[in-house]
C-alpha cells in the first residue's frame, strides 16, 4: 500500500536539507552482539562466519529488561564514532494479543520518563543514532491497546528528552505493517514534540530494499521531508511469502552503510541481531522456522541466514561447515552483558506486531 499525499510534495533538494543535524559517516562497531559471541564458544564451526558479522556495527539495545548495562561500554568504546542505539521500553509495550516482549521495569509514565532521562544524561551532548520503540507507531495507528495505553505521549516524552542533545539523529520505528495514513498522523504528532530525523522501517523484518525506498519516500512526501534509516540486516532475499518469522527462505544482508543511493535515507543498519530467533514462530507459514524464544540464539536459523546470504552468495565466503574454522584471534568481548528478548515488526500479527530482539548495526562505510 502506497501513502496517498495528503500535503503537498516537497522537492528532493529540501527534503535533504531537513535532516539534522550533519550525520557522519562512521558508524561504531566496538560491541559485538553478546548472542554471538556466546554462539561461537559454543559452535567453533561458526568462526569464520562470526569474524565477518562482527565487522559490521550492531545496534545496542537499551532496553527495560535488563538491556541497559551495555551503554556505559558503548559510550566509552565510541569515543570517535557514532553509537547507535534501541530504545525499547515503553510501560505496556507489544501490547498485541501474544506479543513476545511485553514485561519490562517501567510500569508508567513517571518511570519511562526516569529511564529515558537516564540515558540521555549517559549520552550527553555527543552524536548518537537512536532507534525508538519499534512497533509503538504501528500499535498507535491501530488504534487499538496502543492509544488506549498512552504509547502516543510517551513517544512524544522520549522525543523531547533525545532532541535535548543537539547532535542526536531520532528514528522513530514506524513497521512495515503499519496502516500507513494513520501512522502519518502519529508522525506529524511526534513531530510537534521536538526535533526528528526521520523513521526506521523493517526493524527485524525482511523486506527487500527496493521496496523500503519507495515507503521511505512516501512517508517522506506526506511527512514534510522525514528521512529513513533501514534494517537491512536480514534482507537479502527479500519476504516470498511475507513471513516475518524465522523466514527460512531470508539471507543476511549487506553490511550496514551510508552509501545508500537514495537522498531519503540516511543509513542501512543492522538493527536485528542475524542469528537472533523471533520468536518460536509455531502456526505460521512454511516459510517459518520453528525457533526457540524471541532474542535467543538460533543455531539453525544464524546457519541458514549466512549460507543464502550476501557474504556467501555475492562474496564468496564459504558457507557454514564447508570453509573450515578461521584462524582469527578475536576474544568475544567480556564486558557485554546478553541483551533481552524484544520482537519483530511484520504482518500485522498482534494488532500487526511481532518484534525483535536487540541489537543490529552499521559499518563503517
Amino acid at each position: 500500500m502506497r501513502v496517498t499525499p495528503s500535503i503537498p510534495a516537497i522537492s528532493l533538494v529540501m527534503a535533504i536539507a531537513l535532516v539534522s543535524p550533519a550525520l557522519g559517516s562512521h558508524i561504531c562497531a566496538a560491541l559485538p552482539p553478546y548472542s554471538l559471541t556466546n554462539a561461537v564458544q559454543q559452535h567453533p564451526e561458526l568462526q569464520q562466519a562470526y569474524d565477518t558479522v562482527k565487522a559490521n556495527a550492531v545496534a545496542t539495545w537499551y532496553t527495560d529488561r535488563g538491556g541497559s548495562s551495555q551503554i556505559p561500554d558503548l559510550l566509552a568504546q565510541c569515543q570517535d564514532d557514532i553509537p547507535s542505539i534501541v530504545i525499547y521500553g515503553l510501560p505496556d509495550k507489544d501490547c498485541g494479543d501474544g506479543g513476545f516482549s511485553q514485561s519490562g521495569d517501567n510500569k508508567n509514565a513517571d518511570m519511562y520518563r526516569t529511564w529515558v532521562q537516564t540515558l540521555v544524561s549517559q549520552v550527553g551532548q555527543r552524536q548518537v543514532i537512536y532507534v525508538l520503540e519499534p512497533d509503538a507507531v504501528g500499535l498507535v495507528a491501530a488504534g487499538g491497546c496502543g492509544v488506549q495505553k498512552g504509547y502516543l505521549q510517551n513517544l512524544k516524552v522520549a522525543v523531547g528528552l533525545l532532541a535535548s542533545n543537539a547532535n542526536a539523529h531520532i528514528y522513530v520505528d514506524v513497521a512495515s505493517w503499519a496502516d500507513q495514513n494513520q501512522a502519518v498522523n502519529v508522525l506529524v504528532e511526534l513531530k510537534t514534540a521536538g526535533r526528528l530525523s526521520g523513521i526506521a522501517i523493517n526493524t527485524a523484518n525482511y523486506r527487500p530494499t527496493s521496496e523500503l525506498n519507495d515507503l521511505c519516500q512516501s512517508y517522506s512526501t506526506v511527512t514534510g521531508g522525514l528521512h529513513c534509516v533501514l534494517d537491512v540486516s536480514r534482507n537479502f532475499n527479500g519476504s516470498p511469502q511475507n513471513e516475518w518469522c524465522n523466514a527460512r527462505s531470508a539471507g543476511m544482508g549487506s553490511p550496514p552503510t551510508y552509501a545508500t543511493n537514495h537522498p531519503l535515507v540516511d543509513y542501512h543498519l543492522w538493527i536485528k541481531v542475524p542469528g537472533e530467533s523471533d520468536g518460536e514462530c509455531t502456526g505460521r507459514s512454511s516459510d517459518a522456522m520453528v525457533g526457540p524464544a524471541a532474542g535467543q540464539f538460533f543455531l539453525d536459523g544464524f546457519k541458514s541466514l549466512w549460507n543464502q546470504g550476501y557474504y556467501v552468495v555475492i562474496m564468496g565466503l564459504p558457507k557454514i561447515g564447508e570453509g573450515g574454522v578461521s584462524k582469527s584471534n578475536t576474544a568475544p568481548s567480556s564486558s557485554t552483558s546478553p541483551p533481552h528478548p524484544l520482537k519483530d515488526s511484520p504482518e500485522p500479527t498482534n494488532e500487526g506486531v511481532k518484534l525483535f530482539a536487540q541489537c543490529g548495526g552499521l559499518l563503517n562505510a
